[in-house]
């Protein structure tokens, strides 16, 4: 009987459902009518643009009959194109090479009939891969769907199970598509389709802010989730509107059109703040929690991390192409993004069954185990039955499909779903029954048995199990519970049996007996087993307190067994009541405690390794992630010299720590002229990002996108590129991060250095005696939003040498902390030049700089980066 008060949020819930499965439907029928019988659907010859019923993404069958994208259609087969679904009734009724007549206006010329010969709908890719890709779309998009729908049915009225829902309903609309769909509840999916892809970055923004607690961030500023969720929610009319009037009718939203665009931008700029804003509040509750939840937070995070990353890669690419999801993308990136996405349902999922303050009662039993390790080879059965029923229809069905090849395949794919069938399905139920209902033993052989097993064991939790399981199929006890010891007292870890009901103690949210307690005394003095009597007046629980003799009513417990360590008690187990309602006799105590004091050493091994395990596993991790960090940055330097006559160039960055801050590049910009390649100038930049490690290596990472993109949107400019460059690096960084940069442009044909410094250590230019530093013309990037920047010029001559540097080159610290300098540097340099004027190469003077340097350190341990760019004019 449904909670009363619990009756508008299921009836809230069945709206859902009802929405998602009439879009799950018709996406599904209209995929699956397409992998079937592709050949004879007709394909819709084009689509229309964000502006109204204008041609956009003409296909081949609309460009042989004239279309052009920018076209406006006015009518096909006669009937007036007020919407799409106009187009999508009548292909539904055509088949392939009937045709489709059309009438359009191009421009402000008169109107234009066309006849289009529709070509089949068919997919790019062979039958059995289309088949995988699109049961993969499917199968995760209903995967997540059914997980939102179960956790919002298990707690209706908790706000997270319906973050959950509004997160993981997204990938329905995203996974599978409608837009070709027709008929009477195409306007449903499509605004289910909307609703839930608005519904997804605010759910995951409030998962994050509200689970399992509320962030603190959220605590001091409240207003951000606000100027996330406002601007997002507010533009949801206007969604709706425009997927009315571009279905039903272009004239209702021709005042919208212009706008729509604009509109879906900023839509796709605040869903993405909002996932990072999930990310934001669940990083530092990951950072201060500590035991079970920092697991949990942990599993949530990089899941969602990992799981998340690639999607939304594939997800941006789409938004920027304006294609559907995986459109235009290889299958072998397709699939593997598909397959890593699950860690994210899978992340929710896990967290959402240990988290408490869910309240989800679901306890994984031996005869649920059980069910899925059998249909596990049920599923493989039937998979194999599929895969060689549609391999023996399609030998039949397609000529061109009865090779020597094909039909060896098909023997070989038969062969093998009847030896799985026969023969190994058969060995594997054989092995499930086996682990999962062993025959009868006796009670001191199994006990016997198990007292060596627990010696083998290096985990805790998987130990725990294997021994409360053993014990209770052997003494036929439900009720089992286990404390082991957690700092001054003993802490529950394991319960079996134990329903979870409100006329519990209070106790037991957080079961724990202090090491003073009389049940510890007891356990400690008796060194064995110790009935717990009630009604005897001379029982030892008679000095116990009320709340502790609750606690073990509580757990129905008739017997205590000790779990002795090496040199105090580990733990120890509180046994309920046989089925048979028999006392435990002499021999079940001894069996019990021979199991116990194996148990009891294994604890202490298992805790010890496991912790060990942890650390090590941990630190591995950590330097995984930055070696793969280092391997990124040396990717993003350049790696190879652009060719540029009368030029000779050189940079190296040698990072003091794995990953550091410091940034060169230089890169050519292209005229668009007709000597494109002639015209070409040179582009050359430094920066050193305050800071080291990783934070700094990302913002050095978002400098270097920022100034290749920037520099060819603002050729010229220097000074408008650098205030541009500022703000991005300002709005992407926090308040505590800047830049010190410099940025030149040379141009080969008038010798002339452009340049702009942000605060850097003046590049110097090396002419015959005369040493020129190219000082600041500005501050540094990122420290202020809005920032003025003077451009300066100099003009080079032939044998000029530039040279740029990082403090990390010209502060480098020998063991006596004396730094090297820029006049040692410049020595070096000289040294070099002044032997070879002619032929040193810019190759050769960086190696002489850097050798200088680390010959007057001598091996000492430098802490900053050490980053050197030569430019030679010849």
């Amino acid at each position: 009987m449904l909670d009363r008060s619990a009756r508008l949020q299921y009836l809230l819930l069945a709206l859902v459902t009802a929405l998602a499965f009439t879009h799950v439907y018709l996406g599904a029928l209209n995929s699956y009518r397409g992998l079937v019988d592709g050949e004879n659907r007709a394909q819709v010859p084009f689509s229309d643009s964000y502006y109204g019923p204008f041609v956009a993404n003409v296909t081949q069958a609309g460009t042989e009959a004239g279309l052009q994208n920018g076209d406006t259609v006015l009518a096909v087969n006669g009937y007036p194109y007020t919407g799409r679904v106009v187009l999508l009734d009548e292909v539904a009724r055509s088949r392939p090479r009937q045709t489709l007549a059309i009438t359009y206006r191009r421009g402000n010329a008169a109107p234009v009939d066309a006849v289009i010969t529709l070509h089949a709908q068919r997919d790019s890719v062979a039958p059995l891969v289309a088949w995988v890709i699109r049961s993969a779309f499917f199968g995760i998009a209903l995967l997540c769907l059914l997980v939102g729908i179960y956790v919002v049915l298990a707690r209706p009225r908790n706000l997270n199970s319906w973050f959950i829902l509004g997160i993981l309903a997204y990938f329905d609309p995203l996974l599978i598509s409608v837009s070709q769909v027709s008929g009477a509840f195409k306007l449903t999916a499509e605004l289910w389709s909307d609703i839930a892809q608005t519904a997804m970055p605010l759910c995951l923004m409030a998962f994050g802010i509200y689970f399992p607690e509320r962030s603190s961030i959220d605590v001091r500023y409240p207003w951000i989730k606000w100027a996330i969720a406002i601007p997002l929610l507010a533009f949801v009319p206007a969604d709706i509107f425009y997927i009315y009037g571009h279905g039903y009718n272009f004239s209702a939203t021709a005042w919208l059109d212009p706008w729509f665009y604009r509109i879906a931008i900023v839509e796709n700029v605040f869903g993405i703040l909002a996932v990072n804003y999930f990310f934001i509040n669940i990083a530092p509750k990951y950072a201060r929690s500590a035991g079970d939840a920092r697991r949990r937070l942990r599993v949530l995070y990089f899941g969602s991390a990992i799981g998340l990353s690639p999607f939304f890669v594939l997800v941006v690419i789409s938004v920027v192409r304006k294609s559907d999801f995986g459109q235009g993308i290889s299958n072998w990136i397709t699939v593997p993004v598909l397959a890593v996405l699950l860690l994210f349902p899978l992340s929710l999922a896990y967290v959402v069954v240990v988290q408490r303050a869910m309240d989800l009662r679901i306890l994984v039993r031996q005869g649920t185990k059980y069910f899925f390790a059998s249909s596990a080879v049920l599923v493989i059965t039937m998979l194999l039955a599929t895969w060689m029923s549609y391999s023996i229809s399609l030998f039949f069905i397609h000529p061109d499909h009865r090779s020597t090849a094909d039909i060896v395949r098909i023997f070989a794919i038969i062969a093998l779903f009847f030896v799985f069938r026969f023969s190994i399905s058969k060995r594997l139920r054989q092995k499930i029954d086996q682990r999962f209902f062993r025959e009868a033993y006796s009670s001191e052989q199994l006990l016997s048995e198990l007292s060596d097993e627990v010696r083998n064991f290096t985990e805790v939790a998987p130990l725990l199990d294997t021994i409360t399981q053993r014990i209770g199929d052997t003494l036929h006890i439900d009720r089992i519970a286990v404390f082991l010891r957690s700092g001054n007292g003993f802490r529950l870890q394991l319960a079996t049996g134990i329903p979870v009901s409100p006329m519990m103690s209070p106790a037991w949210g957080s079961l724990s007996l202090a090491a003073t307690s009389a049940t510890i005394t007891e356990l400690v003095r008796s060194r064995g087993p110790a009935n717990v009597y009630r009604d005897d007046p001379s029982s030892w629980l008679v000095d116990a307190p009320d709340t502790e003799r609750s606690a073990l009513d509580d757990l129905s417990t008739e017997l205590l067994v000790p779990l002795p360590g090496r040199s105090r008690l580990a733990g120890f187990m509180a046994l309920g009541p046989k089925r048979s309602e028999e006392p435990y006799t002499r021999t079940d105590r001894q069996l019990l405690q021979s199991v116990a004091s194996q148990a009891g050493l294994a604890i202490e091994n298992a805790e010890l390794v496991e912790n060990l395990s942890n650390e090590r596993a941990q630190r591995e991790r950590v330097l995984r992630e930055i070696e793969i960090a280092r391997e990124v940055q040396e990717r993003l330097f350049p790696q190879a010299c652009p060719r540029l006559e009368g030029v000779d160039l050189a940079g190296f960055c040698r990072p003091a720590q794995a990953v550091g801050g410091d940034y060169y590049d230089f890169f050519l910009l292209s005229s668009t002229g007709a000597d494109a390649d002639k015209d070409a100038r040179l582009a050359l930049a430094l920066g050193d990002i305050s800071g080291k490690g990783i934070s700094a290596a990302l913002l050095m990472a978002g400098l270097r996108a920022s100034l290749r993109s920037a520099a060819q949107l603002q050729p010229g400019d220097l000074a408008a590129l650098m205030s541009h460059i500022n703000r991005l690096v300002y709005e992407s960084s926090t308040s505590n991060r800047y830049a010190t940069f410099f940025y030149a442009e040379y141009d080969p044909q008038t010798h002339l250095l452009s340049y702009v410094n942000a605060g850097h250590n003046p590049p110097l230019v090396l002419r015959r005696a005369e040493v020129i530093a190219l000082e600041a013309t500005g501050t540094v990037i990122g420290l202020l939003p809005e920032v003025p920047y003077e451009a300066a010029n100099l003009l080079l001559q032939p044998g000029d040498v530039f040279i740029a540097f990082t403090d990390g080159v010209s502060e480098a610290m020998n063991a006596a902390e004396e730094e090297w300098g820029e006049d040692r540097m410049l020595a070096a340099a000289r040294t070099l030049l002044d032997k070879r004027e002619c032929t040193a190469t810019a190759e050769q003077l960086l190696n002489c700089i850097l050798s200088g340097a680390d010959l007057f350190t001598a091996g000492a341990p430098q802490h900053d980066d050490m980053t050197l760019l030569v430019c030679m004019v010849r």
